[in-house]
């Protein structure tokens, strides 16, 4: 049975996405929390690596979710919800970027990210970490429109579909940036093709 609008969080947990849309569109804003955990991180982790600044991060992941529940009715259940979820947080950092006040900052030494998988070793977690570092550090080289698109799939798995709806172009402009952004990201990474690789399948 369906969850009521009440919203028992146990119920919801079993609902889909677009199930749980329903019901924040319908007036109801219970779902949030579920949502919030289900893409919370992985909203906080892109806005992080585009804009190498972790306070504006942690703005973006919470105006994302503001602008979900007031424009709930915008969602029409077409495409993802992770998708449009992405196109907000895309936006918010295009907009951020463009503001002039609010310069970027240069790369952190250490990324900001969720605790390591209790199963590492506490040398995998350490290399993992290390591996983060670089690649933040890596992506500063690349444009910002090689940075979402590259983000947006390797890290996150969207599709090039997925993509070209979030970032308004064709599906060829995206294979184009990410293939622009895989090589200088592995040169940077590396030196070698083989050693930036290795690093980037480390983390994603």
């Amino acid at each position: 049975m369906a969850a009521s609008h009440t919203g028992d969080r146990r119920e919801m947990k079993h609902l889909s996405d677009q199930e749980l849309m329903r019901i924040v569109q319908a007036g109801d804003f219970s779902p949030a929390s579920e949502i919030y955990d289900r893409y919370s991180s992985r909203i906080y982790n892109f806005a992080y690596r585009f804009l190498k600044n972790s306070e504006a991060a942690e703005d973006a992941t919470q105006e994302v979710f503001v602008k979900m529940l007031k424009h709930a009715n915008q969602f029409h259940g077409d495409a993802k919800l992770s998708t449009w979820l992405f196109s907000i947080t895309a936006n918010w950092c295009r907009d951020y970027l463009r503001k002039a006040d609010n310069k970027t900052k240069e790369a952190e030494d250490v990324l900001v990210t969720l605790p390591a998988p209790a199963e590492l070793s506490p040398e995998r977690t350490l290399e993992k970490r290390e591996n983060e570092r670089r690649i933040q550090k890596a992506l500063t080289a690349l444009t910002p429109e090689q940075r979402e698109a590259i983000l947006l799939s390797r890290f996150q798995g969207l599709s090039y579909a997925e993509i070209a709806q979030i970032s308004g172009c064709s599906e060829g402009a995206v294979k184009t940036r990410v293939f622009r952004a895989m090589e200088t990201l592995k040169k940077a990474l590396g030196g070698e093709a083989s050693g930036g690789e290795r690093c980037l399948n480390a983390i994603s």
